[in-house]
């Protein structure tokens, strides 16, 4: 059904989250410019530096981004190969999905601070344009998207799973 179509993405979702975390190193400053700092929204703390938040969750990005990239191409080869795959190897996709559907949760605060404060990446955009405050509009209305889709993914693969015992 869809999820086999679905499934083919699987990679380009995966490289775009890696991509996103190498991003969170080579462009560490505009990450830790759209951390919220303490206090904001009159409530916000949460242990740690900005740098270290940024890591994080960079290295969270590669590793589920490599998970659903390599999940989904062995998953394919398999397939094409008519070879038997580990259960465990099976859920490597379904399980890195669950976790960016948490990890972009997680970082929701960073892009609605960037949304009800103006915060920029500065140094992502030619000769440090403003984000205009649109544009943060239409990419939460897109992380809405991506979360449903994540989670799709981590259901449709856990069934999938299942139904193969």
């Amino acid at each position: 059904g869809w999820f086999k179509n679905w499934q083919k993405t699987w990679p380009i979702l995966g490289a775009f989250y890696i991509a996103a975390g190498v991003a969170h190193f080579t462009a560490a400053e505009a990450f830790e410019s759209i951390y919220p700092p303490e206090g904001t929204w009159g409530f916000w703390y949460l242990p740690g530096s900005a740098s270290f938040h940024v890591a994080w969750t960079g290295v969270a990005e590669i590793a589920g981004g490599t998970g659903l990239f390599v999940g989904a191409l062995l998953l394919g080869l398999a397939g094409a190969l008519q070879m038997e795959v580990p259960r465990l190897l099976r859920q490597i996709p379904a399980l890195s999905a669950l976790g960016l559907f948490a990890l972009t949760w997680v970082v929701t605060p960073a892009n609605v601070y960037m949304y009800t404060h103006g915060a920029q990446m500065v140094g992502l955009t030619p000769g440090d344009q403003p984000i205009p405050v649109e544009f943060h509009l239409i990419r939460g209305l897109l992380q809405v998207v991506l979360l449903g889709i994540l989670w799709s993914y981590s259901s449709a693969a856990r069934e999938e799973a299942a139904e193969a015992r």
